[in-house]
C-alpha cells in the first residue's frame, strides 16, 4: 500500500533531496510530488517495485527543479514565461476540460471525507503555501503530525485519483 511505502521512504527520500535542493519545503513538495506521480504512472505496481522508482523520479524532479532555478538566476526570470509570450495561447480540449472537471469532482470528494484537522492541514500548506511549521502553529499541533496529515492527505487523493483513472470509472462515482 502507497501510505505504507510513504511512512516507510519519506525520510530516506526526503534527505536524498535535501542534499540535493538546500531547501526542506521544497525538498518536501518534491517527495510528495514523486509519490504523487508515481502512483498515477504505475496504478498497478506493488510498493515494493515503487521504491527504486520513487529514487529516480525524486532525482529527476530535483534536477529538473535546479535547472528551473538556475534559469530563474541566469535569466532574471522563468524562462517559460519568456517562451510563453512568444509562443501561440493554448486552449484546452473539451476532452481534457472534462477530465480535469471529473478529477476535480473525485477530489473534492475525497476531500469532504477527510478529518477537518486533515483537509485544514492540507489546505494551509498546499493552497496557502504556509510551512509546516505555520500550519502547526495555527492547528497547535506538531510540525510532525502536520507533516503526517499532509502526506496522508495526498496520497489519498492520488490513490483515488488513480483508481478512477486505472479502472475507467467515472470519477464522480
Amino acid at each position: 500500500m502507497l501510505s505504507e511505502l510513504f511512512k516507510k521512504q519519506y525520510g530516506a527520500l526526503f534527505r536524498f533531496c535535501r542534499v540535493r535542493i538546500r531547501s526542506e519545503a521544497d525538498a518536501e513538495d518534491i517527495v510528495q510530488s514523486a509519490f504523487l506521480a508515481a502512483r498515477r504512472a504505475y496504478p498497478d505496481k506493488k510498493a515494493d517495485e515503487l521504491r527504486p522508482l520513487l529514487f529516480t523520479l525524486v532525482r529527476n524532479m530535483a534536477i529538473s527543479h535546479l535547472k528551473l532555478h538556475w534559469n530563474r538566476h541566469r535569466h532574471g526570470g522563468d524562462i517559460s514565461e519568456v517562451v510563453r509570450a512568444h509562443a501561440c495561447p493554448q486552449s484546452p480540449t473539451p476532452e481534457t476540460q472534462l477530465i480535469a472537471a471529473e478529477s476535480l469532482v473525485l477530489v473534492e470528494e475525497v476531500l469532504a471525507g477527510m478529518s477537518p484537522r486533515r483537509r485544514e492541514a492540507l489546505r494551509l500548506h498546499r493552497y496557502e503555501g504556509l510551512s509546516y511549521e505555520e500550519v502547526a502553529r495555527r492547528l497547535s499541533v506538531s510540525s510532525a503530525a502536520v507533516k503526517k496529515h499532509v502526506a496522508l492527505a495526498v496520497a489519498e487523493i492520488a490513490r483515488r485519483l488513480a483508481e478512477a483513472e486505472g479502472r475507467g470509472e467515472d470519477p464522480a462515482g
